[in-house]
C-alpha cells in the first residue's frame, strides 16, 4: 500500500508542476528524495500520515522544506542556494554637496527665528522619530504635538521657499517686493 501512494503521488501533474517551480531542473531529483524518504519513513508515522488525510500536504511541505532551505542536504547537494554577493562600495563621484549644506543651513536660521516651542518641538519630534514618543516625553497631547509639528513644517516649508525666490530674483538681478505689484517683480 505505500509502495503505491508513492508512485501515484510521483506521477501526480501538479506535485511536478511545484517541483519545477522550486527546484527548477532538479526537479526529478527533488521528488526521488521525497519518495525515499517516504519509502524509508517508519510505519507508524506512515500510517498516522495516510490515515489523517495529510499525506500530500507533508509532500509539498517536504519539497518546499529541502528546496528552499539553506540548511537543506538536497539544497547544498545541488547548490540551489548561492551566497548573495556583496554589494561593492561605490565611490561618491561628486564630492561634497556644498548646496545642501547651504540649504540646511538656511533651514537652520529660519527655524532659529520660530518661536521656540515651535522650534522645539519639531526638533524633539526628529529627535524620538514620533508624535507619540513626544507626547510621552513631555507630557503634551499627542494632538497638540502633531498639530505643532506639522504647522511648524509648513511654515519651514513656506518660509524656506520665499528666501531661496528672494535669493533666485537678487541673482538674476529684480528686486522683490512683497505684497506689491501683481507680479512681485520690479525692474
Amino acid at each position: 500500500m505505500k509502495e503505491k501512494a508513492v508512485i501515484d503521488l510521483l506521477g501526480d501533474e501538479s506535485l511536478n508542476s511545484l517541483a519545477v517551480k522550486i527546484a527548477g531542473s532538479h526537479s526529478d531529483d527533488l521528488i526521488q528524495e521525497v519518495a525515499l524518504l517516504l519509502l524509508e519513513m517508519d510505519q507508524e508515522k506512515w500510517e498516522t500520515i495516510n490515515d489523517a488525510g495529510y499525506l500530500r500536504w507533508y509532500v509539498v511541505r517536504t519539497m518546499i522544506n529541502m528546496a528552499t532551505s539553506s540548511r537543506s542536504t538536497f539544497a547544498r547537494k545541488y547548490e540551489l542556494h548561492q551566497p548573495k554577493p556583496q554589494l561593492k562600495d561605490i565611490p561618491e563621484e561628486e564630492g561634497y554637496d556644498f548646496e545642501k549644506e547651504a540649504d540646511i543651513s538656511l533651514l537652520e536660521e529660519i527655524l532659529e527665528e520660530y518661536h521656540w516651542y515651535d522650534r522645539d518641538m519639531l526638533r524633539l519630534y526628529l529627535k524620538e522619530g514620533s508624535y507619540r514618543k513626544v507626547s510621552k516625553v513631555t507630557n503634551i497631547p499627542f494632538k497638540s504635538v502633531g498639530n505643532t509639528v506639522k504647522k511648524t513644517i509648513d511654515n519651514l516649508r513656506h518660509d524656506y521657499y520665499e528666501h531661496t525666490f528672494e535669493r533666485i530674483i537678487r541673482s538674476c538681478g529684480l528686486a522683490y517686493i512683497r505684497g506689491g505689484s501683481d507680479d512681485g517683480l520690479e525692474n
